[in-house]
């Protein structure tokens, strides 16, 4: 079961509150319209309550497949051309120094 939990009602004056905190200026017509927004965004969370309750997983919305694969060499022809941008000594490629 969904829960999200008991919300204070947003109003102007818990807007403003937000506002401050976060350290937004908003006009008398914008702090108007973010409570409006709010409120309807506050109340279609509500309506996450009334789902059906599960308590199995009721369903896999992203598959989870083996993608492992066996390593296989690969042998380049152009090794030069592989290395040229990578910083290299002694044939080697060097990486950052671990502490």
């Amino acid at each position: 079961m969904i829960i999200i939990g008991q919300m204070r009602p947003m109003d102007k004056d818990m807007v403003e509150r937000v506002a401050g905190i976060a350290h937004i200026e908003l006009s008398d017509d914008d702090l108007e319209r973010f409570t409006e927004e709010l409120e309807r965004i506050f109340g279609l969370l509500d309506t996450m309550n009334e789902a059906p309750a599960c308590d199995s997983l009721c369903f896999d919305p992203v598959g989870v497949y083996d993608v492992l694969r066996d390593d296989v060499p690969v042998a380049y022809e152009d090794v030069e051309g592989l290395l040229k941008d990578m910083r290299v000594y002694d044939g080697l490629v060097r990486g950052p120094k671990i502490v």
